[in-house]
């Protein structure tokens, strides 16, 4: 009898350390990380993009990290412009992460104007580990989640506003063609184009793709439109 209740106590402990140990571990992987958290994960993995052409016209955006290897994702607007109606390439590409003075050079590997995605490489890996950001399923994205949008608005550098999904999914007539973005009460400008939208574990959901104006041309601010982090893998991997 002693023997038995001995057992019990001791599968008992046993069951319990187990569950407490699936509980904590549970807590640790889906607890929101902090603003200050997020941006120090992120800065590493988000980098600001130079895009110059034959008349040494500058534009600037922001890229996202996405191997090892050196392959960046940004937004085709950010390594194309229009003239005359056609779609035109820059000359030359660089980036340059935040923690450095110059810029690196990128060749351009492929772009789509429908999807608004361009894929980037490092002609030159750098001395130091490349990080890429972890990717959340941006099918599970729900209104009134809190995200983050890294990137180099107004080029001053590698910043970070906070905000929240409004509309997971929605289908908007941007440039006379229909995409797939999430709408976010978020805070975006110049130079975030291409950048990361994030959750509230600092994983990637989106790019970062524009804004849109009113009936009197003016900007809507505080609301952007990012394109969903699926989107953007299933592009890459193309």
């Amino acid at each position: 009898m002693r023997q038995n209740i001995r057992v019990f106590y001791i599968v008992t402990c046993i069951v319990t350390v187990f569950t407490v140990t699936l509980v904590l571990l549970f807590y640790f992987l889906t607890f929101p990380l902090s603003p200050e958290k997020i941006y120090e994960q992120a800065i590493e993995c988000i980098v600001e993009i130079k895009a110059m052409t034959g008349e040494n016209a500058t534009s600037y955006g922001s890229a996202v990290i996405v191997s090892n290897d050196g392959e960046l994702i940004t937004n085709a607007h950010v390594v194309t412009y229009s003239k005359l109606s056609m779609i035109i390439e820059f000359i030359s590409y660089s980036i340059r992460f935040s923690f450095e003075e110059y810029y690196r050079e990128v060749e351009l590997i492929k772009y789509d104007t429908e999807l608004d995605l361009a894929v980037l490489k490092l002609k030159e890996l750098p001395s130091f580990e490349l990080k890429s950001l972890k990717k959340a399923d941006s099918d599970k994205v729900k209104s009134g989640q809190n995200v983050y949008a890294v990137g180099n608005a107004q080029n001053h550098g590698i910043g970070i506003t906070q905000g929240c999904i409004s509309i997971p999914l929605l289908k908007i007539n941007y440039q006379e063609r229909i995409i797939d973005v999430i709408k976010c009460d978020l805070t975006i400008t110049e130079g975030n184009s291409g950048g990361a939208l994030l959750n509230e574990r600092g994983k990637l959901i989106g790019i970062t793709t524009f804004r849109l104006k009113d009936n009197d041309v003016n900007v809507v601010q505080g609301v952007a439109y990012c394109i969903p982090s699926n989107i953007a893998y299933t592009y890459l991997l193309d």
